[in-house]
């Protein structure tokens, strides 16, 4: 009877064991499948500043290349910049040429950034008056 108990256990362990074994490889298999890698491809643009609209969050670009203007959405996060990397409004970027980077969400080309081509020039004028008085006697 010994025998029997001791061969009975050795089997609901084997048993156990196999059952544990695999529901952990369940489990892993489970976990390597929820696994998905997503791969944006950022395109360039370059072209000259027609448009930029705040309030629809759009900038529109013209290229001597294309027929048709090209109509491009931009974020909160899209950075508008210089080639040097400072920050420019948009008022700075309206009819300079640009290179926008953006990505295609369905119909819409979603960008990044936007850096102009060439250097913001910020226009500095000082002028200095002299007098000459003169004393009369």
């Amino acid at each position: 009877m010994r025998k029997t108990w001791i061969a009975t256990m050795a089997g609901a362990l084997a048993l156990g064991s196999t059952l544990v074994v695999g529901a952990a490889t369940a489990e892993m298999t489970e976990r390597s499948s929820e696994r998905s890698v997503t791969t944006e491809k950022t395109t360039t643009y370059s072209g000259t500043v027609s448009e930029i609209d705040p309030s629809s969050s759009t900038i529109t670009i013209r290229s001597e290349t294309a027929p048709a203007p090209t109509k491009y959405v931009f974020t909160k996060e899209t950075v508008f910049a210089d080639p040097q990397g400072h920050v420019v409004t948009y008022d700075t970027i309206r009819n300079s040429p640009v290179t926008v980077y953006y990505t295609r969400e369905g119909d819409r080309m979603i960008v990044s950034k936007v850096i102009t081509t060439k250097p913001v020039v910020t226009e500095h004028r000082e002028s200095t008056t002299t007098e000459t008085h003169r004393r009369i006697e």
